[in-house]
C-alpha cells in the first residue's frame, strides 16, 4: 500500500462563475504532484477544527504543512507591526493543532515555508515579521512573476543532518518565496540550514519525531533537484498493513 499523506491547504478569495470573490480552499498542484512522484497518496485538509486534529492524524501516515500567508503575531505573543499580511487566526489554530498532535503521535511531518513557521510557533518559537538584507540581488515581488521564479540564494546545510543526507551535500541554492523568518527557534527543534545572512532555512526535531521544516519551496524547484526531499520523506512513512492484518 502507498502511504497516505495529509496536506494542508489555504483559504483564498478567487473568481468563479458564482462570485468574483468566492472563498475557496486551494493548493498549488506542485505539492500534490511532488508527493505523488514520491509514491504517496494525497489527502487535502481544509482547516479542520483544532479539537479534531488528533482524529485526522490517526487516519494518515504523514503530514505536510504547506505555504500560505503570515502567521498572526498574537500566536507567538507579539503584536502585528504592520508587516504580517493576510493573517488568518482560524487557519493558524487549525495548523498548529495539527503540528502539536503530530508531535504527540509521532506522525512524520514535513513543513514547507509557512509550514516550517507553523511548526516553530506551535512548539513555542517566535517569528521575525520581515526580513531585509543588503546581501545579494534585490528581492523581486509580484507582479514580476518571472523574476520571482528565478530568484534564489545559497544556503549551508549542517553536515550529519538528515537533510544533508538526503541531498548528499552541504551547499545548495534554493528559491526565495518568503519575507518572514524564524526568530527564536522552539525547544525540540535544531537549525540544520541557514542562508548567508543567518536566516534559518531548515529545522529538524531533536527527539524521536520524524519532522523536517524548510523555508524554501522545494515543490516549485524547476530542475527537479528537490524531489529528493519528498522521496526521502515518503520513504520514511510506513502505512499500516491493513490487508495483512485482515488475514491474520
Amino acid at each position: 500500500m502507498k502511504p497516505l499523506v495529509a496536506v494542508s491547504v489555504w483559504k483564498r478569495e478567487l473568481p468563479t462563475h458564482w462570485d468574483p470573490r468566492t472563498p475557496l480552499y486551494s493548493l498549488a498542484e506542485h505539492y500534490v504532484e511532488a508527493l505523488r512522484r514520491a509514491g504517496a497518496v494525497v489527502l487535502l485538509l481544509a482547516h479542520p477544527d483544532p479539537e479534531d486534529a488528533g482524529q485526522v492524524l490517526d487516519t494518515v501516515d504523514g503530514l505536510v504543512l504547506t505555504g500560505g500567508a503570515d502567521i498572526d503575531p498574537q500566536a507567538y505573543g507579539a503584536r502585528n507591526e504592520g508587516l504580517s499580511r493576510d493573517t488568518n487566526p482560524r487557519a493558524d489554530a487549525s495548523e498548529m493543532a495539527l503540528a502539536r498532535a503530530a508531535c504527540e503521535r509521532r506522525v512524520p511531518t514535513l513543513g514547507i515555508c509557512r509550514g516550517m513557521q507553523v511548526l516553530n510557533v506551535a512548539l513555542g518559537g517566535t517569528m521575525r515579521q520581515h526580513v531585509t538584507t543588503a546581501q545579494g540581488p534585490p528581492r523581486p515581488e509580484p507582479p514580476d512573476f518571472d523574476a520571482v521564479k528565478t530568484h534564489g540564494h545559497d544556503i549551508t546545510l549542517v553536515a550529519g543532518s538528515r537533510l544533508a543526507g538526503m541531498y548528499h551535500r552541504t551547499q545548495r541554492a534554493v528559491n526565495s518565496y518568503h519575507h518572514q523568518a524564524l526568530d527564536r527557534v522552539a525547544d525540540g527543534l535544531r537549525v540544520t540550514a541557514r542562508a548567508a545572512d543567518g536566516v534559518v532555512e531548515a529545522v529538524e526535531h531533536t527527539g524521536g519525531w520524524d519532522c523536517i521544516g524548510v523555508q524554501w519551496h522545494p515543490e516549485k524547484t524547476l530542475d527537479g533537484s528537490d524531489d529528493v526531499l519528498f522521496t526521502g520523506f515518503v520513504a520514511g512513512l510506513r502505512p499500516a498493513p491493513v490487508a495483512a492484518a485482515a488475514h491474520a
